[in-house]
C-alpha cells in the first residue's frame, strides 16, 4: 500500500467512525414519546423510510453524474441538519420535516461515499484490501456505535435533546472529514435541461439494468433475501418482536445487543487477518444458511437461547457487507459505481417498507410464525440460485 493510499485509507476509518455515533440508537423512540403519540411515530418512520427508498436509486446517478465527493458532503450536512432540526422540535411537524431531510441526506450518500473512496484508492481488483479495510472499518465504526448508544441512553437523562445535537454535529463533521477527498473522474460537459434530464433517467435505467446481466443476476435474489431481512432486522421492528419473543426485558434485550456488537467485533477482526483465506462463496452460503436456521429457530419458545437468534442475525449482517461491497465495486462499471451501490441498497431496503405492516399485523395477531417460515424458505431459495446461477456463470468476463 502506497503512502497515499494510507492517507487514504485513514481518513477513511475516521469518516466511518464519525457516521455511526448513533446517539440516539437506543432512546429515539423515547424522545419523541415525550411530545407525539406512538401513532403519530408509526406513521413517522413509514414516511422516512419510503422517502429513503424513493432517494436511493437517483441520489446514485446525480453522484455519478456531478460528482460523488460533493454528494457526500451534501448528504452527510443534510443529515446531520434533519437531526438537529428534530433536537429542537417539540412537535410531529419539525419531526416531520426533520426525518425527511436527515433520510434524503442519507440517501444522497449511499453508495455514494463507498464508490468515492474505492476509486480513490486504486486498489487491485484481484486484491482482498478493499475488502479488509471495510472490515477494519466495520469494527471501529461498531465500537463507535456501543459508546454511544450507551452514553446516549446516559446523557437522555441528563437532557433528551443533548443525543440528537451530538449526533447531527457527527454527521456534520464527517463532511468536513471528507472535503479534502475529490471525486477526480472528468468532469462531462453540461448540455441543456431536457436532454440532461433524459440522460439522468437513462442512467437511473441502466442501473438497474445491470442487475440484469450475469455478472450481477446471481446477486438479486440473495440481496433481497439475506440483506432484506438484516436491514428489517437492525433497522425495523423485528429485533424488538424477536427479542420480546424471547421474554428479554428491555435491559436484559440492551445487553444481548451489546453483546453481540462486541462478539461481531471480534469476528471482525478474525476476518481482516484471514481475508486471503474467506472465499465469498462460503461465507455467503454460510450467513445464508444461519439466517434461515435463525429463523426457523424462532418458530419454538427458546427463550435465554433466542440470544443467539439475535447474535446470528447481528454478526452476519456487518460480516456479509464487505464481501457484497468487494462483488458491486469490482463489477461496477466504473462511471455508474455509485448508481449500482445505490441500486443494490434501494433492493436491499425494499423489503423492509413492503414488510413492516405484514410484520407488525401478524405479531398483533399472534401469527408471527408465518413470516418466519415463508422468508427462512425464501433465504433457502436465494442461497440455491446463488449456487446454481454462480456456477453457470462462472466463465463470464467482469469487465463486461
Amino acid at each position: 500500500m502506497t503512502d497515499q493510499q494510507r492517507q487514504i485509507s485513514r481518513k477513511f476509518l475516521a469518516y466511518k467512525v464519525f457516521t455511526n455515533l448513533w446517539f440516539v440508537s437506543a432512546v429515539w423512540l423515547y424522545f419523541y414519546r415525550i411530545f407525539i403519540t406512538d401513532q403519530q411515530v408509526g406513521i413517522l418512520d413509514g414516511l422516512a423510510f419510503a422517502i429513503g427508498l424513493i432517494a436511493e436509486v437517483p441520489s446514485g446517478a446525480l453522484a455519478d453524474k456531478f460528482g460523488r465527493d460533493k454528494l457526500v458532503r451534501l448528504g452527510q450536512i443534510l443529515a446531520g441538519c434533519g437531526l438537529l432540526i428534530q433536537a429542537v422540535g417539540s412537535s410531529f411537524l419539525p419531526f416531520v420535516v426533520g426525518q425527511a431531510i436527515m433520510m434524503i441526506g442519507v440517501a444522497l450518500v449511499s453508495g455514494a461515499d463507498e464508490a468515492l473512496f474505492f476509486e480513490k484508492l486504486k486498489f487491485e481488483n484481484n486484491s482482498k484490501d478493499w475488502r479488509k479495510l471495510l472490515t477494519q472499518g466495520s469494527q471501529i465504526a461498531l465500537i463507535g456505535t456501543l459508546v454511544t448508544t450507551i452514553l446516549g441512553g446516559w446523557l437522555h437523562t441528563i437532557n433528551p435533546r443533548i443525543p440528537w445535537i451530538l449526533n447531527g454535529s457527527a454527521f456534520i463533521i464527517a463532511a468536513l472529514l471528507v472535503w479534502s477527498v475529490k471525486d477526480e473522474r472528468p468532469k462531462k460537459a453540461r448540455q441543456d435541461f431536457l436532454p440532461e434530464l433524459k440522460e439522468y433517467l437513462v442512467d437511473i435505467k441502466t442501473g438497474f439494468k445491470q442487475f440484469l446481466t450475469p455478472k450481477f443476476r446471481s446477486y438479486v435474489p440473495y440481496i433481497l433475501a439475506v440483506q432484506g431481512l438484516f436491514y428489517t432486522t437492525g433497522y425495523g421492528l423485528l429485533r424488538l418482536i424477536l427479542l420480546d419473543r424471547f421474554h428479554f426485558d428491555p435491559f436484559w434485550g440492551a445487553i444481548a445487543i451489546s453483546s453481540s456488537s462486541l462478539i461481531t467485533v471480534g469476528l471482525l477482526a478474525y476476518m481482516n487477518r484471514n481475508a486471503d483465506n474467506l472465499s465469498e462463496k462460503r461465507i455467503l452460503v454460510l450467513i445464508g444458511v444461519a439466517a434461515a436456521a435463525s429463523l426457523l429457530l424462532s418458530l419454538a419458545d427458546i427463550g435465554p437461547f433466542g440470544y443467539l437468534v439475535i447474535l446470528t442475525l447481528y454478526a452476519g449482517e456487518h460480516i456479509l457487507q464487505p464481501f457484497i461491497s468487494e462483488v458491486l465495486n469490482n463489477r461496477a462499471p466504473e462511471d455508474q459505481r455509485a448508481t449500482v451501490l445505490s441500486v443494490a441498497s434501494f433492493l436491499k431496503n425494499l423489503p423492509y417498507v413492503l414488510l413492516a405492516p405484514i410484520i407488525g399485523y401478524l405479531n398483533t395477531n399472534g401469527q408471527l410464525e408465518y413470516f418466519l417460515l415463508a422468508w427462512a424458505t425464501f433465504i433457502v431459495g436465494s442461497v440455491v440460485l446463488y449456487l446454481f446461477t454462480k456456477k453457470k456463470d462462472s466463465h463470464i468476463d467482469l469487465t463486461d
